[in-house]
């Protein structure tokens, strides 16, 4: 209900329903007011033919005989009807022996003479069968004006889906577009003018989009490929000036320090160069892979790491899925969850691996409170204070879990650190 197309529908219906509201009032009024004054006229008319042809000829005894005859134009004795307005046509209620009810009229009382004795003509036209008339009437009036506003509606709607169709094959077009495949949409050709410019202004923006995302993927996989020689070269020379017998406690500290940013400059430089990899679709070849069996493999590799802090790993793997996945990815994904379980410790903690047919959780304890979920898997987003953290490890984690379609969740719970990987 809320597209352009109905709302503009509904203000033509709403205001047609207002017009059909006060039409058919308005036309029976003024067909009520042109039948009335046709019935003052017919009255008037049958007055003037009485005085002309009926009266000069009338006797005293014709009148009995008369009134027994003419249903609507009696002849009254004068103090029979004294309380009647004289000479004005007036509305009045008499009983019809004929319906039997009573019944509205237009009444008209004269004055007569007949051979020197006074009495009261009385003119009336029944104003029953008029109602029904104008009823019927307004009825009709009322349902040819129903059947044309919606006719009119439905060719509206026709037409306006065909002339807001160039829009709506647009908009789909653009749901569907993505810029990691860097394919502008070709749109339909419109011969509306405001369609063609709307259609030529996103086209150019796409494609200036697509550009800067290319050369913008371009860079960090060119920046971060050609890094990688310098910073071995630079690590390897750290390497070796650290093992110099001559150097001091505070050469020696320092060597010691340029060495860890040169590491930390090194992992971020991969993970930088795994992710425009991922984003360029560069791990397509997908196979079958057992979690649990990346799981147990992965975990001897931090035994050593978790010793050194004096870390209990407890593992609760059962019945988990082979999915059809990247195994290089997977392996990066189940390394990087647990090195970030054992980097954010705290001595004498304990991580908690649990796996299912359904997900994968690795939990451990923190000397932290809980994390800002928002921010949690922004790139170079840190929460903790360690010096050799990228902060890319939580990216990647989601862009591998975006790659296959997975979830990643974060939970606080019990004091615990919980990463839920949901397949």
């Amino acid at each position: 209900m809320n597209k352009l197309l109905n709302r503009s529908l509904l203000y033509y219906l709403v205001l047609s329903t207002v017009v059909l509201a006060l039409s058919g009032p308005c036309f029976y009024w003024l067909i009520e007011k042109l039948y009335l004054d046709d019935v003052d006229e017919a009255i008037l008319l049958h007055k003037d033919e009485f005085f002309k042809k009926s009266l000069p000829g009338l006797k005293l005894s014709d009148v009995p005989q008369w009134n027994r005859f003419n249903r609507d134009i009696q002849i009254y004795e004068g103090k029979k009807v004294t309380d009647k307005p004289k000479d004005k046509i007036i509305r009045e209620i008499f009983f019809d022996d004929m319906a039997p009810e009573y019944e509205p009229y237009h009444v008209l009382y004269k004055p007569v003479t007949i051979q020197g004795k006074s009495f009261t003509l009385m003119v009336r036209l029944n104003l029953v069968e008029s109602e029904d008339l104008m009823v019927t009437l307004t009825w009709l009036y009322v349902g040819f004006l129903f059947l044309l506003l919606l006719a009119n509606f439905y060719v509206t709607r026709l037409i306006s889906n065909r002339l807001w169709q160039p829009f709506y094959d647009t908009l789909e077009k653009i749901e569907k577009f993505n810029i990691e495949q860097q394919n502008v949409p070709q749109f339909t050709k419109s011969v509306i003018e405001e369609f063609k410019k709307l259609n030529q202004a996103i086209s150019k923006l796409i494609s200036d989009n697509v550009k800067a995302f290319r050369i913008q993927k371009e860079f960090t996989e060119n920046a971060s490929h050609e890094l990688q020689t310098p910073l071995a070269v630079f690590q390897s020379k750290l390497d070796m000036l650290l093992q110099e017998p001559e150097l001091n406690q505070n050469q020696a500290a320092i060597l010691l320090s340029l060495y860890e940013a040169a590491s930390r400059l090194s992992r971020m430089n991969k993970n930088l160069l795994l992710l425009a990899k991922i984003e360029n679709n560069q791990y397509s070849i997908l196979e079958p892979v057992d979690i649990s069996g990346v799981v147990n493999e992965v975990i001897p590799y931090f035994k050593e790491q978790s010793i050194s802090r004096n870390l209990q790993i407890s593992t609760n793997i059962t019945n988990m899925s082979v999915l059809n996945a990247s195994r290089p990815l997977v392996e990066i994904l189940v390394n990087n969850l647990i090195l970030n379980a054992i980097s954010h410790n705290r001595l004498n903690g304990r991580i908690d691996i649990q796996g299912t047919i359904e997900e994968l959780s690795i939990s451990n304890t923190s000397d932290q409170t809980a994390l800002n979920a928002d921010h949690l898997f922004k790139r170079f987003s840190k929460f903790s204070k360690s010096t050799s953290s990228s902060g890319l490890g939580l990216s990647l984690i989601q862009q591998i879990c975006n790659y296959h379609h997975w979830q990643v969740k974060y939970f606080y719970k019990n004091d615990m650190h919980s990463f839920t990987i949901i397949f």
